[in-house]
């Protein structure tokens, strides 16, 4: 565990977990939790692999969304980016479950469904995914979040009316950038009143491909053992223009 102060003055204490690509970490200033990406992609039955320069990209692409997503009005727990891989969030209570927004079919739903990949759907539609005691993702819908007491009624409202507004601002977002947002994955956690975005918003827990050749440029390419993962995730950080991987431009050196 590291202890001791840091450049920007915060004190990153105990880890208090997190999924194989991040970890948290709790800090000496209230109500402020610490993230730390990691250079690692994973799958559904917790295969990992280490992908040199990864935690940089979707750390810093987290930030970007989230700042873009805040000036379009959604409330979001981000608060700053302290390194390159490190960010700082408001301490929420995170609901178990995160909220799928999919606007064309892949993954779980084609198979569950026999729709064919890649096929756009009429309108986006959303699901609930929780995890088990073992870590595995396992579908619910909302009633069943409601009979198992994991979210109120009013909270699944706000939650998914936010999840659809987070979906339009991206497509848009994404377009511009000649990439479909096939689906994304959603956090979300309870601020007092106010339930908020929290999590990533990387090649992680997104599918983006590429509208004109429909390369896919996210962690599927692990997933299915498609090859040149690295290189899609810094596809995707350079269509977004954030900026260089060099060494001397990370804002942690």
């Amino acid at each position: 565990v590291y202890r001791g102060k840091r450049k920007d003055g915060m004190e990153k204490r105990e880890s208090i977990g997190g999924p194989a690509v991040t970890r948290c970490y709790a800090t000496d200033t209230e109500g402020v939790t610490l993230v730390e990406w990691l250079d690692q992609v994973a799958d559904a039955d917790g295969r990992t692999e280490t992908v040199a320069d990864k935690g940089i990209v979707a750390s810093r692409m987290t930030a970007s969304l989230f700042r873009h997503l805040e000036t379009k009005g959604i409330r979001t727990a981000f608060l700053e980016e302290i390194s390159a891989r490190e960010l700082s969030f408001r301490a929420v209570h995170r609901y178990s479950f995160d909220l799928v927004v999919r606007n064309f079919s892949a993954g779980s739903f084609a198979e569950r469904t026999g729709v064919a990949e890649g096929k756009a759907l009429s309108r986006p539609t959303a699901e609930l995914r929780n995890r088990n005691d073992g870590g595995q993702r396992y579908f619910l819908n909302g009633y069943d979040a409601l009979a198992l007491e994991l979210v109120k009624e009013e909270d699944l409202r706000k939650m998914t009316q936010l999840a659809f507004r987070i979906n339009e601002i991206l497509i848009s977002y994404f377009a511009e950038r000649r990439v479909d947002l096939i689906d994304l994955s959603l956090a979300f956690g309870k601020n007092k009143e106010e339930v908020v975005l929290t999590g990533a918003l990387s090649p992680d827990n997104m599918r983006l491909w590429d509208r004109d050749t429909h390369e896919r440029l996210d962690a599927d390419r692990f997933r299915r053992n498609l090859g040149n993962v690295r290189e899609a995730y810094l596809e995707i950080y350079k269509r977004l223009g954030i900026g260089s991987l060099k060494p001397e431009e990370l804002l942690g050196e």
